[in-house]
């Protein structure tokens, strides 16, 4: 597998270290994703959404831990239109049609990511801890949205003398058009810890093939 190496240092990093006297950790993140995924071609675009993400850890000591999570990372939401006229058809020799028509379509992409990495921490100064997050997750993309396409087709003879005029009318919708793969993430975070609970903010970064998520939060976290 393409991170082959990460995964083997993750399982390293679980072995011959001693254990925290609470190891285990639920995290619990709200915050704003902002994707890096513009389009050239939409005539209007949201690039920004709520996230939230849930994760849990084991901590093989005070500075490395283990955690795998899942995080709803919003949507992405896109309308286009176009507007051609004057499109000529040529039939034969002589006869030819010319179109003309309008174009009209929402579309929306939902990200979801399951992730598996390490959280590598170090202490500021009392109770204030920094760090950064680093794995591979699995990102799931599911679309939806409907494009509708009105217009008329304008028969000519070879004397450019209009036949005849026909209107048509187009639409289609979809719904639950996947995709998936694996690609890095990566962040930062500070937290401040009192006994069981701490408190975070982090900044993570989801590569989605050539594109990127940037998720920044808020999270509660509880040791057990």
């Amino acid at each position: 597998m393409k991170y082959t190496t990460l995964v083997t240092l993750i399982a390293l990093a679980s072995t011959g270290v001693y254990a925290e006297e609470k190891p285990f950790y639920l995290k619990a993140s709200l915050g704003h994703t902002e994707f890096d995924s513009e389009s050239s071609y939409a005539l209007r675009e949201n690039l920004s959404s709520t996230g939230y993400a849930f994760i849990f850890g084991y901590r093989v000591n005070s500075y490395i831990a283990v955690e795998g999570g899942m995080t709803d990372l919003g949507s992405i939401r896109r309308d286009y239109e176009s507007n051609v006229h004057g499109l000529e058809w040529y039939i034969d020799d002589d006869d030819f049609i010319v179109e003309n028509y309008d174009y009209k379509s929402k579309q929306e992409a939902e990200y979801n990511s399951y992730s598996v990495g390490l959280a590598l921490t170090a202490p500021i100064q009392q109770n204030l801890n920094a760090g950064i997050r680093l794995g591979v997750h699995q990102w799931c993309e599911n679309n939806s949205g409907q494009s509708e396409t009105s217009g008329t087709l304008n028969w000519y003879n070879g004397d450019r003398e209009l036949l005849e005029v026909e209107p048509y009318y187009r639409s289609y919708s979809w719904d639950n058009e996947k995709d998936s793969g694996s690609n890095p993430y990566y962040g930062v975070e500070v937290n401040w810890t009192t006994r069981d609970w701490s408190i975070s903010l982090e900044h993570t970064v989801y590569e989605i093939q050539d594109d990127k998520a940037n998720f920044s939060a808020v999270g509660v976290t509880y040791s057990f």
